[in-house]
């Protein structure tokens, strides 16, 4: 603490007063040689530049001529009346010099105190350090679920990521630690996802344990191959139908520049015409008129081819298009043709299941003499089998029906 700073109550005795620093004696010495008093820093910090006294300028050959004051002068300076330093704060003591100290560091509320966290370190008064201290957000605080101690400015943020925080499911309503909640939302059987061809056409939506016997039924899973195929080809004609854009875009910026240069040139060449259109320090040179004239119509036709290519570009971006949907349309008809053919395939393996465990498939009512194409085999594998009548004559009874070949010459082997 600078006692030389601190303001008294009452005026100080111009005796008491040290004739350099003019504030009352601080540890007052007195020079042995001619008696007068100051404070020992003052009179040592002037001895250092000249060493003679203030006062009376006699000469000063040594500081051991430096003597302490006497005990009356120390206790008339020591019992001045003060104020507080803290004045300005709010504190409104009043007392004896030599009692400053104590009432500064025990008794004065308004002294600042450094922040006791290491990392908050604000300067506080002390009557509001204890309020500070519970509020600080750098003091140190316990999670009350993994019991680790951090600050209280990232403790929400621990929260979100500490060890053994439950949080629950919102799909199964179980609770978890936070590491394997995150796990286990991407895996919970009981989320609804919806199927993995959805981008196909497929509009199936259900919880993830269910995905699997989807995709075991899913009409869509077959064709998933083709699919594949034609998601690469309908990117690879994306990117190159980008390609393309970047081409044009490059081709109008260089064409805006040579624009740029032609009408720099163009007005370049208008200073060298003279009001009668010709070149002034030339002779047998054409007219700059008539540059300029050629000039232009470059200029001009090569807006036209411009216009042109840009139009052109626009053409084949629309010929793309078409391209692209009328692939489409081919691949959708295609999909359309595989089905019928499927359901073609399984309309012949349930007539030969049938016709193999003794049954017939009911084909309707057939004349005694007519013959009954089964169904499911009109097509390239069943075209002209015919089944013969079914009759009650006693012909047939004593005719048995001639036994299936089961050789090479065998129809069913031949269909199969």
């Amino acid at each position: 603490m600078d006692l030389n700073s601190i303001a008294y109550v009452e005026s100080v005795n111009s005796n008491l007063i040290c004739c350099i620093c003019q504030t009352p004696f601080v540890e007052p010495v007195v020079i042995d040689s001619c008696g007068h008093t100051f404070c020992k820093d003052c009179i040592t910090r002037s001895l250092s530049t000249r060493s003679t006294c203030p006062v009376d300028r006699s000469h000063i050959s040594n500081v051991n001529e430096l003597k302490p004051a006497a005990k009356i002068i120390v206790n008339m300076v020591n019992e001045l009346l003060v104020y507080c330093p803290n004045k300005n704060d709010g504190c409104l003591y009043q007392g004896q010099r030599q009692l400053l100290n104590f009432h500064l560091q025990e008794e004065c509320l308004f002294t600042k105190l450094e922040c006791r966290n290491e990392e908050c370190r604000e300067m506080i008064l002390k009557k509001d350090l204890s309020k500070h201290m519970e509020s600080c957000i750098a003091r140190m605080v316990k999670c009350e679920s993994c019991k680790e101690i951090v600050s209280l400015s990232t403790l929400e943020g621990h929260k979100i990521t500490c060890p053994v925080n439950n949080i629950e499911c919102p799909y199964c309503h179980t609770t978890r630690i936070q590491p394997e909640h995150t796990l286990h939302l991407e895996e919970c059987p009981d989320k609804y996802v919806t199927c993995r061809h959805a981008e196909f056409g497929c509009v199936w939506k259900g919880r993830q344990h269910d995905l699997s016997v989807h995709i075991g039924s899913c009409s869509y899973e077959p064709l998933k191959e083709f699919f594949k195929m034609y998601k690469q080809r309908n990117y690879a004609l994306e990117q190159e139908n980008q390609q393309l854009k970047t081409k044009f875009q490059d081709l109008r910026n260089t064409v805006d520049f040579l624009e740029g240069q032609v009408s720099a040139i163009s007005d370049w060449l208008s200073t060298f015409i003279d009001p009668k259109g010709l070149v002034s320090n030339a002779e047998g040179e054409p007219s700059i008129s008539t540059i300029h004239e050629l000039l232009l119509s470059d200029n001009d036709r090569m807006k036209n081819e411009i216009e042109n290519l840009s139009a052109s570009l626009t053409d084949l971006e629309l010929r793309q298009n078409v391209a692209i949907m009328t692939e489409g349309m081919r691949m959708q008809e295609e999909i359309h043709s595989i089905k019928n053919i499927c359901h073609g395939l399984r309309m012949q393996m349930h007539y030969l299941l049938m016709e193999r465990s003794g049954g017939e498939p009911s084909v309707g009512t057939a004349g005694p003499k007519s013959s009954v194409i089964r169904p499911g085999l009109i097509g390239p594998m069943g075209l002209g089998r015919t089944v013969p009548p079914n009759t009650n004559d006693s012909s047939s009874a004593s005719n048995p029906r001639p036994p299936r070949l089961m050789g090479s010459e065998s129809p069913r082997k031949e269909k199969l």
